[in-house]
């Protein structure tokens, strides 16, 4: 149960690191950029992001799965249900993700620093309001992951 409680705590850690990093720096600096620069860095996370992301979200769902059987098969209530709560809180995001923030970044992948359109500032207003949304349900997911880990 250690182990499978570690291993969660890891893979969650890499998934909420880039909501962290966004509240901490990246969210204001990017709403000050240029709609050149942000085009540029935006199209250069997501190449990189598309290949790394579903590798993360995959081992922490195997993660939180592992966890969840473990707790239910030791009846270890409090793990049981900080994990289903993390574990649904990984899964609403990655719906919300899905759903809304990569249908824009496929929009934002196919302008030019060059060319792209008047309203491109909708678009970022749009994605970092989905976005703020994730984050919460990052960090609650997160917190009870640890909550279960510390308190259990």
């Amino acid at each position: 149960m250690r182990i499978a409680l570690f291993t969660n705590l890891i893979a969650y850690a890499l998934v909420v690191g880039q909501p962290l990093a966004y509240i901490v720096f990246l969210g204001k600096a990017q709403r000050a950029l240029s709609a050149p620069a942000y085009i540029e860095l935006r199209q250069r996370i997501n190449a990189v992001m598309n290949r790394r992301v579903p590798v993360v979200y995959l081992g922490a769902i195997a993660a939180g799965l592992v966890l969840l059987a473990l707790s239910l098969r030791s009846r270890d209530w409090t793990v049981l249900v900080t994990a289903a709560v993390a574990l649904l809180c990984l899964l609403l995001d990655l719906v919300l993700m899905m759903r809304e923030n990569v249908p824009i970044n496929g929009v934002m992948d196919r302008w030019s620093t060059t060319s792209y359109p008047e309203d491109w500032e909708h678009y970022r207003t749009r994605w970092f309001a989905v976005f703020r949304s994730r984050q919460v349900l990052l960090l609650v997911g997160f917190s009870s992951v640890l909550a279960g880990a510390v308190f259990r």
